[in-house]
């Protein structure tokens, strides 16, 4: 046997090693996709269910909100907030009353206690998200903010609404990779 012949062994083995690590690569990658489809499966029946109990907590709320009535809609929040205070959905409707009601600073501040609290309000891939409400408050909190600020310079309710703002910006621009 010459060199050549060697060569070419040498060449069709590299191949078939190369052809099965691509296989098993493949292999790997199927798995995991199915892997992902019942996580995602799973945290859809969650969030399901959870949205259903969402909706008999918040239904007063959400009856005063329609009426109109941020006042009561804020008290009957309040209340359910000290029995469910790990709920994060409060802030989201915290939010809604503030901004029907003008109060911007207010409405910012709930809004990122809810994203902090749960993430998944600024992505894109889950039944909760709320990235499009955000946005819209962003959208015109900063430049309404950033007169302000140039109003009153020293005033901390403003610039932590700022900061504010500007974390909510973020976290939505992270949400849409």
């Amino acid at each position: 046997m010459d060199w050549l012949d060697k060569l070419s062994i040498a060449a069709i083995v590299g191949l078939i090693i190369i052809a099965g690590g691509m296989l098993g690569n493949q292999q790997i990658n199927e798995r995991r996709s199915e892997n992902r489809a019942q996580v995602d499966g799973r945290e859809t029946k969650s969030y399901a269910s959870q949205m259903e109990v969402d909706k008999q907590i918040y239904a007063s709320v959400i009856t005063y909100q329609d009426k109109g009535l941020y006042a009561e809609a804020i008290a009957e929040l309040d209340r359910i907030a000290k029995n469910n205070p790990k709920n994060s959905l409060s802030y989201i409707y915290l939010a809604e009353s503030h901004l029907a009601q003008g109060r911007l600073s207010d409405a910012i501040r709930n809004y990122r206690q809810a994203v902090e609290m749960q993430p998944d309000y600024v992505d894109q891939r889950t039944p909760v998200f709320k990235g499009d409400e955000i946005k819209k408050l962003v959208t015109e909190g900063i430049p309404k903010l950033e007169r302000e600020k140039k109003l009153k310079p020293k005033d901390e309710d403003v610039k932590q609404a700022l900061k504010d703002v500007y974390y909510l910006q973020r976290r939505l621009a992270e949400g849409c990779e």
